[in-house]
């Protein structure tokens, strides 16, 4: 039966998976098992994936792909035997025993003939369907014996001739062994009640369940990991807290987190000395009975006000403010510089040079000062004229003649034209920019060093702010200064000004101050207490915050681990597989074991099979149809368990990936003889396909075998075994026991006892005469077998009940066919009897016995031909045999 390979949607699937997973389908695609190696890297591959720092960097995973699908790694193979048995049962030392590389061997034993023994060391080393272990167990000689090891060695061939396996009682063998199926009567059993469990899969619907299989492996290693790397540790990585309170800290350790960054847990365990004043402080508040809030208050005052200073400061000396002072010098000296310039141009021709500039400006201003206040007192300047008079000059006390008079005119109109006046402006808003500069009196007192210290026992940072303010605003203030007087200045630092951190204490202090003027209160000691609490607990925690980063990095791992966990997860994957069963397997499974009931006549049976899936196989369990139980062997007769049984077998081997070889021992037991017959023919027909190995200690199924085996081309192999009183599992040199021999081997064996006898008459007549006088008595039971084997074609046999009636037809018995019978037969009678002493019946020379035998063999042919003839002239066609 063919299967289909669903590798198309397997690839499709696979593209939607992890990428260490695909990674594995491709491993697997080419191995049925994986390497510890393997393990390891996909391992790697699952780490990486998640998030965890690893050692080494992990192999890149490679996408599966139809490309990577190899099937089984496992060549075929051939069982050719098993040899060197050491203390197996009561099986020989040494023992030994060797099956036809082909087709069909039977073993033929009576009971405690050793066949249970060989088939013991087969079904432990190779597949079988014995679930529990422990029922695999082989005993030595219970009754005697070595004490050693229980060995043997199974002999194999792969296609280059001949391999040993060593193989003993207890360990596993090699891989190759598992091609090789055993059904015996506890595993018929499972067969009927356990399920038809399908545990090896046509290969390409096998791979879900192998990836199932690793998933499973790795997920017992990463527990294993996460037992040993995390465990109880998380535990462990408490804080013990002596009382249980909703604060702040406690909470914050409760809800601590893998996602809890190392700022989270720095900024939860701060605890400065500030804070165990502020502790101190509270202790002290709630164990007196009244505090005084001078202090605060006196200290709010003085912080308020010097954030009102630091606040002011900063707009004043920031960098806009400072850029504003340097452009206003560079505009006054500028402007002055245009007003000079106009001035040398306008009083070249004086006899004086430096009109316009500064020194001259100066003296032009304290002359008319001079003139308005005191020389002419409230008069116009220049004062040019006195009355009728010629006014005197207010500098060297002369009178003003005409070109002094129009001098004086042309400064005077100088000094009222507009560049003077702009620079002139332009030198005034300089002056009152530098009369404008913040003194930054609180910061440059002589208290502020105390107010200062202060601050720095309830909030050190914000001290070391107000300190660096400091600095900086006094630097800007000395640049101000340097810009105003056009002076060079250095680069100014930055200034922060800390007035909302002083904001914010000065209504801490408020709030501070409040709960101490009101300590007295229920209320108010409660949300004392409450903020002690909160201080106590952060004190402990900070003391423990090793602990927090211990417990916080824990937590990451075992997510880590968990991550990896859901990364091993089968449900999906066990999903798919079953779809894929169902869509190519399910059905050629059904209908394969309807075929195989309805080959051992079972099929009225109300017995079915139902998918039964696992995560790394598909079982096929025996449904029995009733509510009333789920056992099929309460309902089935032993017969007809055993016949189920060999269905689900040859269901299971039919559909097996990469199976062999298989060994039946037993398959007949408490089946009626038409059955055995319809085992015999269902075994010969799987030998066309397998190597088939069959024990039987029934001499009829032995028979019916071989026929079955032969009406199909197929020559078995046979062997017998036989035990004594020292030991069992020895083989018959001579081969199969007589009544176990057909026609032809018969008359095979007679041909082979015969061929020394003609040399023998020659040295002992007596001995010879003995052993020719056997077989014509061999000879006489081949006769009486040709009549129901040959001339009634095996329509009426010897311990069987079944009558073959539909081949009736064969049956022809010529008047020549039937004289040669009976002459031959009269033959054998005659030489093989007792006869008196006085009859005289002469030995048959060797000449004589060869033709006698010769005759046999040719009656035998002509007997078959006339069969063929007899049909072949039939008016009606019918069903060939």
């Amino acid at each position: 039966m063919t299967i289909s390979t669903p590798i198309d949607e397997i690839e499709a699937w696979s593209k939607k998976q992890s990428p260490w997973r695909q990674d594995c389908l491709r491993r697997l695609a080419v191995s049925t098992e994986l390497e510890e190696t393997d393990i390891s890297e996909l391992l790697a591959m699952i780490k990486h994936q998640v998030g965890f720092e690893l050692d080494s960097p992990a192999k890149e995973p490679v996408v599966f792909e139809k490309a990577h699908f190899g099937g089984s790694k496992h060549k075929p193979i051939v069982l050719k035997g098993i040899g060197k048995v050491e203390n197996v049962n009561r099986l020989a030392s040494n023992a030994s025993l060797e099956f036809c590389p082909k087709a069909l061997t039977v073993v033929y034993g009576r009971n405690g003939s050793g066949k249970s023994g060989f088939v013991r060391i087969l079904r432990t080393a190779c597949r079988t369907r014995i679930e529990h272990s422990a029922k695999l167990e082989i005993l030595r000689d219970v009754y005697g014996g070595s004490d050693g090891p229980q060995t043997a060695e199974i002999i194999i061939d792969e296609g280059s001739g001949d391999v040993a396996i060593a193989w003993q009682s207890g360990k596993s063998a090699l891989p190759q062994l598992s091609q090789v199926t055993v059904f015996d009567t506890m595993s018929a059993q499972l067969y009927v009640d356990g399920g038809n469990q399908i545990r090896f899969l046509p290969f390409g619907l096998a791979l879900p369940h192998r990836l199932n299989t690793v998933c499973l492996t790795l997920k017992e290693r990463i527990e294993a990991e996460r037992e040993t790397a995390v465990g109880s540790k998380v535990e462990l990585a408490s804080i013990s807290l002596p009382v249980q309170r909703e604060t702040n800290s406690q909470l914050f350790d409760r809800n601590l987190t893998k996602d809890t960054s190392d700022t989270e847990i720095q900024n939860a365990t701060n605890f400065s000395q500030e804070d165990q004043e502020k502790l101190n402080q509270l202790v002290k508040v709630l164990s007196s009975s009244a505090a005084a809030s001078a202090d605060l208050t006196a200290l709010m005052t003085w912080i308020n006000s010097i954030a009102a200073e630091c606040e002011a400061a900063l707009k004043s000396f920031d960098d806009v403010a400072l850029a504003s002072m340097t452009r206003l010098k560079e505009r006054a000296k500028a402007a002055r510089k245009a007003a000079e310039l106009s001035a040398s141009e306008l009083f070249n021709d004086e006899p004086l040079e430096g009109i316009g500039s500064e020194t001259w400006r100066a003296l032009w201003h304290a002359a008319r000062d001079y003139s308005v206040k005191e020389a002419y007192f409230g008069e116009e300047f220049p004062k040019v004229a006195n009355g009728e008079k010629v006014a005197a000059c207010v500098l060297c006390q002369q009178p003003l003649l005409e070109d002094g008079v129009n001098r004086m005119q042309r400064f005077q109109d100088y000094m009222d034209g507009t560049l003077d006046r702009t620079a002139s402006a332009a030198e005034m808003a300089v002056s009152e920019a530098k009369t404008e500069i913040p003194e930054l009196k609180l910061l440059r007192a002589a208290e502020f060093p105390g107010h200062l210290e202060q601050i720095r026992k309830r909030e050190a940072n914000l001290a070391a702010k107000i300190v660096a303010f400091k600095k900086a605003v006094q630097e800007r203030r000395l640049s101000a200064q340097a810009r105003l007087d056009g002076n060079d200045h250095a680069a100014e630092p930055e200034a922060v000004s800390p007035h909302a951190e002083l904001q914010a204490l000065a209504r801490a202090l408020e709030l501070e101050k409040d709960k101490l003027e009101s300590a007295h209160g229920e209320k108010e000691r409660e949300e004392l207490a409450a903020e002690k609490a909160e201080l106590e607990d952060r004190k402990l925690i900070s003391e423990n915050r090793s602990t927090l980063f211990k417990r916080r990095d824990l937590l990451k791992l075992d997510a880590a681990y968990t991550a990896a966990l859901a990364e091993v997860q089968t449900r999906g994957i066990t999903q798919q597989a079953n779809k894929l069963l169902d869509k190519h397997l399910t059905t050629a499974v059904v209908d394969r074991f309807e075929a195989e009931r309805g080959k051992f006549d079972i099929k009225h049976l109300k017995v079915g099979l139902a998918r039964k899936s696992g995560q790394t196989k598909a079982e096929y369990e025996v449904d029995t149809q009733t509510t009333l139980t789920n056992v099929t062997s309460k309902i089935l007769s032993e017969g007809e368990q055993r016949a189920l049984a060999l269905a689900g077998f040859l269901t299971e081997v039919a559909l097996t990936d990469g199976a062999g070889p298989i060994i039946v021992d037993d398959p007949v037991s408490s089946l009626d003889r038409d059955r055995s017959a319809k085992v015999a023919d269902r075994l010969s027909e799987e030998a066309l396909e397998r190597q088939v190995v069959v024990f039987t200690h029934d001499m009829v199924f032995f028979n019916e075998l071989c026929k079955a085996a032969e009406d199909r081309g197929i020559e078995p192999a046979t062997v017998a075994l036989f035990s004594d009183m020292d030991a069992a599992g020895k083989v018959d040199a001579a081969g199969m026991v007589w009544k176990g021999l057909n026609v032809k081997r018969r008359i095979g064996r007679i041909k082979n006892d015969f061929a020394p006898l003609p040399k023998l008459l020659a040295t002992s007549p007596s001995e010879y005469e003995y052993r020719v006088k056997n077989l014509y008595g061999r000879l006489r039971d081949t006769y009486e077998r040709v009549i129901e084997e040959v001339v009634f074609c095996d329509i009426v046999r010897r311990g069987s009940d079944a009558i073959q009636t539909q081949l009736l037809r064969y049956v022809t018995l010529p008047d020549d066919l039937a004289i040669r019978f009976h002459e031959g037969m009269t033959l054998a009678n005659t030489h093989s009897h007792d006869n008196p002493a006085a009859d005289t019946v002469p030995v048959r020379t060797p000449i004589e016995f060869q033709s006698d035998l010769d005759a046999l063999e040719l009656l035998v042919h002509d007997f078959r031909e006339a069969s063929k003839t007899a049909e072949a002239a039939r008016p009606q066609m019918r069903p060939k045999k």
